[in-house]
């Protein structure tokens, strides 16, 4: 059901026009992992002084993130029962815009439950895909429904042991989705089929665009590793097997020039390959030194950070590798299970899974917050996002919160 709890006239939300010294302006953050789908926002906090809280707000239970566009913040969350609501938000305010609710189960397997994927926003349209394969086209302003789907019933394809959790990704006219053996293309205007992989289980990553010879390629995660094919028509050009423990295949894929970067939890470990035309990908090194069980990592001047390791194992924390190499370069056991993203001008924003907010420059010889806040209590698994000068942070007993940045 939808229910329109306020509305008013969308606005741009800019920090007195300007963040920070650099003059980079704010700007949105319509699809999971940012405008480049990389983690990097084209935001700068250079001159930051501080963090206030703005306001907060409660969606339920679930590690959804965000997604941020014309004055909306959209997120998903669980009643802890038996019922899933997308979210809209006034980002200045945090006051509910409208709301969507529908069935679902909770799927606590072996963790609390709730939601786990992103919405996605295109225009004046927001996607949103559930964990039990239903599939939403809303009109972003007012969350009338103008189209949905099911996966599982329409296309013939088996849920995955978590749910489906990689993120609606658009690309063109087409709405990709990381469903079956090697994706799902629909057409976004009304989700009618253009392309479908056989059935299979997929695993959790979001579809991750690259080129390579003149051609758009899509690469998507199954429980077995992953694969890359055409986006306009779904055909092959390689698979890598990556066998990981409960077949979870989380984070997205790095791709920079000719080298591919994966990496997965569960003792997995990383892989830096080399990727040259239509041909296999070939191995440069592999190792467990990077190890993301949830989050992707952000590659900064030729090194990587992300949280490594399990939530609850022992050495869990932030951690910076070399990208040519795997060399571990240092580790900040603080962080625990936590998320990170960066942003303009290389700096950190990290929060902890205690729900620690800190930001610091990305080095090579360690992490040092230069500002730093407790924003809330919790589990918290879910990246933060800066967008427009404010950074959204959530816990997985669905509190929120948005914290403005200070000069």
């Amino acid at each position: 059901m939808i229910q329109i709890v306020r509305m008013k006239t969308a606005k741009m939300i800019l920090l007195a026009g300007v963040l920070g010294v650099s003059g980079v302006k704010g700007e949105n953050w319509a699809q999971w992992r940012g405008p480049d789908a990389n983690g990097i926002s084209k935001e700068s906090l250079e001159g930051i002084t501080g963090l206030e809280t703005a306001w907060k707000a409660e969606v339920g239970l679930g590690f959804s993130g965000f997604v941020v566009a014309d004055g909306r913040v959209f997120t998903i969350g669980h009643n802890g029962t038996d019922t899933d609501t997308v979210w809209c938000l006034d980002a200045e305010t945090g006051k509910v815009v409208w709301k969507h609710s529908y069935p679902q189960a909770l799927g606590d397997k072996y963790f609390p439950g709730g939601s786990t994927g992103t919405p996605t926003v295109d225009g004046d349209v927001l996607y949103s895909l559930a964990r039990g394969g239903e599939l939403f086209c809303f009109e972003a302003a007012t969350g009338k429904v103008k189209w949905q789907k099911k996966l599982i019933e329409d296309f013939g394809y088996d849920m995955p042991s978590w749910g489906f959790t990689g993120c609606p990704k658009v690309h063109g006219a087409l709405l990709l989705l990381n469903a079956g053996d090697a994706g799902l293309a629909l057409r976004k205007e009304d989700g009618s089929e253009v392309w479908k992989s056989k059935n299979g289980e997929a695993s959790y990553s979001t579809p991750y665009l690259t080129q390579r010879e003149g051609t758009e390629l899509a690469i998507f995660s199954n429980k077995r590793g992953y694969v890359c094919v055409e986006a306009r028509n779904g055909k092959e050009w390689w698979r890598v097997k990556w066998l990981t423990r409960y077949g979870v295949n989380a984070a997205d894929p790095i791709v920079e020039g000719e080298q591919l970067f994966i990496s997965s939890g569960y003792d997995k470990g990383a892989s830096l390959l080399k990727w040259e035309g239509q041909g296999k990908p070939k191995s440069i090194w592999k190792n467990r030194e990077m190890k993301n069980q949830m989050n992707g990592c952000v590659l900064i001047d030729g090194f990587l950070y992300g949280v490594s390791g399990n939530e609850g194992q022992d050495g869990t924390g932030l951690k910076c590798v070399a990208l040519d190499s795997g060399e571990s370069k240092w580790t900040d056991t603080s962080v625990g299970q936590g998320a990170v993203m960066a942003t303009a001008g290389g700096a950190l924003l990290v929060l902890s899974e205690g729900g620690e907010l800190m930001i610091g420059q990305a080095s090579a010889k360690g992490f040092k917050a230069t500002v730093k806040k407790k924003v809330m209590e919790g589990k918290c698994w879910t990246a933060p996002v800066l967008a427009n000068g404010k950074i959204y942070c959530r816990n997985g007993n669905g509190q929120v919160v948005c914290v403005k940045v200070g000069y």
